[in-house]
């Protein structure tokens, strides 16, 4: 039951109809129960799996209190950390680790190992791992009632694919009486149509062409290879942000508000900007996790660019297990060092400010130049990072980057042929026409939400805005069997 499917349009409204006709000391119980039902109708099998996670880190938490600090208590993390990652190292990357091996042992060929991927497990592991973490530190109470408890692992809207949260902003939720807003439906339902959209016109549309692209780049010029990279990150985030929106959207129907798991990032100004609007709950998690007790716990000058490496190394081999992936996090964790020293660097700064001021800049003039100079070099990194983590293999990866190299040369030597280099198929103008838009309608959003905007209009602007939208999803989207790219998660 995928979120653009036919059953998911039909299951959320009973889920919902049900929930405000249930009494609210039940309404724990129906949640319960439509999540697992909504997981056992992608696999049934893995539900145990769920449940184990649910049940071990329950009874950790709840044990955790009643003893005191020292080696028993560690011991009681040590079993929520090995269940935990245990089950996420052996389903996601077993598989990888013994490929690789067979690679190198066995050359004149083999069968490829492969473990089917339990769905969400990247994210309801980390969930629950946090929350035990929380208990640990003492800076969560741990819940007593095991269905609340099972509900916060589950909840449907964001099991699959987040966004991760902390059991302080849900369960609260969870327990307060919520009665039917219509207000908060239509900003609910207003959600899940920008998420169909982003991922209908404009992720299925570049799926039509990005991957292709990728496995062969030596078959096409300089250009379309640099913007099919460059596609292929848009890609991503029209995709992961479209599942963030309907999950979002879905869970604010029924009254329970989740965390902002995509700001914009690809307006951002910096790399390290990048990533704090990126995947915002998994990149605090980290933070929080990873990051700060290592750049706490290490010593020396280096503690932090090292601890800042390793985390988005992590962070990225998290997104994929594939060497690509792996790659692409020790470059943007490089990246990220080196950029935050030139920013530290004054020298650099005064010598920016005086060539500036040499060209008659004002300061305002002189802000934008910086500012576009910075999202140049976020561009860029994009498109190298695009084509590591989406080309097939290092050697497609090489490949594009070679073609990418030639771009000058192809500029400089040729005129520019749109229709020759492949950019004017239809579906790639509607992938186009999709982004143009979702970028205008962004852009109004973070001033002021465009919901309240059109309902400050009046309902007959505000319903002629969604009827268009309707049936731009309908005309320009790309219907198939096409999942979210989070599932390979």
């Amino acid at each position: 039951m995928s979120f653009h499917s036919l059953d998911y349009l039909l299951f959320l409204p009973l889920v919902v109809l049900f929930y405000f006709a249930t009494p609210h000391r039940w309404r724990w119980a129906l949640l319960l129960l439509a999540s697992n039902l909504f997981y056992a109708s992608w696999r049934f099998e893995f539900l145990p799996l769920l449940w184990l996670t649910t049940c071990v880190d329950y009874l950790v938490a709840r044990t955790m209190p009643s003893v005191r600090p020292g080696n028993l208590k560690r011991a009681l993390l040590a079993v929520s950390l090995t269940t935990n990652l245990g089950m996420l190292l052996f389903f996601k990357y077993f598989a990888l680790a013994a490929n690789t091996w067979l690679a190198f042992t066995r050359p004149e060929g083999f069968t490829p190992v492969e473990i089917l991927l339990p769905l969400g497990i990247s994210f309801y592991t980390f969930q629950t791992l946090g929350y035990v973490i929380d208990v640990y530190r003492g800076r969560q109470q741990p819940e007593r009632h095991l269905g609340y408890f099972a509900v916060y692992v589950m909840y449907f809207p964001q099991l699959l694919a987040g966004p991760i949260e902390r059991a302080t902003r849900i369960l609260p939720q969870l327990r307060e009486e919520h009665r039917f807003e219509a207000r908060r439906a239509a900003a609910g339902g207003a959600l899940i149509l920008i998420g169909f959209f982003k991922k209908l016109v404009i992720a299925d549309r570049l799926a039509m062409f990005v991957p292709q692209v990728m496995a062969h780049p030596a078959d096409y010029s300089p250009l379309i290879v640099t913007a099919i990279s460059f596609g292929s990150i848009y890609r991503y985030y029209a995709d992961l942000s479209g599942y963030a929106d309907i999950a979002i959207g879905s869970s604010l129907i029924l009254g329970i508000r989740l965390a902002e798991n995509f700001h914009r990032p690809l307006a951002a100004v910096s790399i390290s900007q990048f990533w704090q609007r990126w995947h915002i709950t998994v990149t605090n998690w980290f933070r929080d996790y990873v990051y700060l007790p290592i750049a706490r716990g290490a010593r020396g000058r280096w503690r932090r660019p090292l601890a800042t490496i390793l985390t988005i190394v992590i962070i990225s081999f998290w997104h994929g297990a594939a060497w690509t992936w792996l790659g692409s996090g020790v470059v943007a964790g490089l990246l990220m060092v080196a950029e935050g020293a030139v920013r530290r660097n004054r020298r650099i700064g005064r010598t920016a400010d005086a060539i500036f001021a040499r060209l008659g800049m004002s300061e305002r003039q002189s802000d934008i130049a910086k500012n576009m100079a910075n999202r140049l070099v976020l561009w860029l990194f994009l498109v190298l990072l695009g084509s590591l983590v989406n080309a097939p293999t290092w050697r497609d990866a090489m490949e594009m980057w070679r073609q990418m190299g030639r771009l000058p040369l192809q500029l400089v030597s040729a005129p520019l042929d749109l229709t020759g280099a492949g950019l004017l198929q239809p579906a790639i103008l509607f992938a186009l026409l999709g982004i143009v838009a979702l970028e205008i309608y962004q852009w109004f959003d973070v001033r002021r939400p465009v919901f309240d905007r059109l309902a400050a209009r009046g309902r007959p602007i505000a319903w002629s805005f969604y009827y268009a939208l309707i049936a731009c999803i309908f005309v320009f989207g790309a219907f198939g069997t096409a999942q979210f790219i989070y599932f390979k998660f």
